[in-house]
């Protein structure tokens, strides 16, 4: 199960750039998940999930800088930090033939896909073996959002097979400066069974 620290009791002053969240897509996106980190973390993918895909769908939630795909991987665009480190909302662009590599996360996460097509790879982890195995590939249209818990129990492989590039918001319970540190966690993939 998730344990989510209790937010800070005290009151932080709001600055400039959380007042003008507030007024955007993502400042009403940060205010869901905020709220959903202080509730019930059985409760987290239901409050979560319905946000980040109609905050995905909004055309102003991404610049146009934010779109961009790079030739040699996938881009990835800080959007929001949470100010008391409970998470961080990114935008990740997706060029041809660019995927992740398979991995389960350290923290909880969420994404949905805002334009494009994405295939995800899920996998199931054999313990015996040490070693994840694929079971099953889906394509993920605009409008598909997910959410999960840290842990083995969901390991996954991300990207885009398409001839377009492809974006997706992604969501993770960890700090901004963690989050090249403290998200994927690599695993070994073997073979379908069977």
């Amino acid at each position: 199960m998730l344990h989510i620290a209790p937010s800070d009791a005290t009151e932080r002053p709001s600055s400039g750039r959380e007042r003008v969240l507030a007024e955007g897509p993502l400042g009403g996106l940060a205010r869901v998940i905020a709220r959903a980190c202080d509730g019930s973390p059985s409760r987290m993918a239901d409050r979560i999930v319905p946000a980040l895909a109609a905050a995905a769908a909004e055309p102003e939630l991404l610049t146009a800088g934010q779109c961009q795909a790079r030739p040699d991987s996938y881009a990835r665009h800080v959007l929001y930090g949470d100010p008391a480190g409970r998470f961080t909302v990114l935008a990740l662009v997706w060029g041809t033939g660019q995927f992740s590599p398979p991995h389960a996360h350290h923290a909880w996460c969420a994404y949905a896909v805002r334009a494009g097509l994405l295939d995800e790879t899920l996998f199931a982890y054999d313990t015996a073996a040490g070693m994840a195995r694929p079971v099953q590939t889906a394509a993920r249209t605009a409008g598909y959002a997910c959410f999960t818990h840290g842990g083995l129990d969901q390991i996954h492989r991300l990207g885009n097979a398409g001839v377009a590039p492809a974006i997706s918001i992604h969501v993770y319970g960890v700090a901004r400066e963690r989050i090249a540190t403290d998200v994927n966690r690599l695993v070994q993939v073997g073979p379908a069974e069977g």
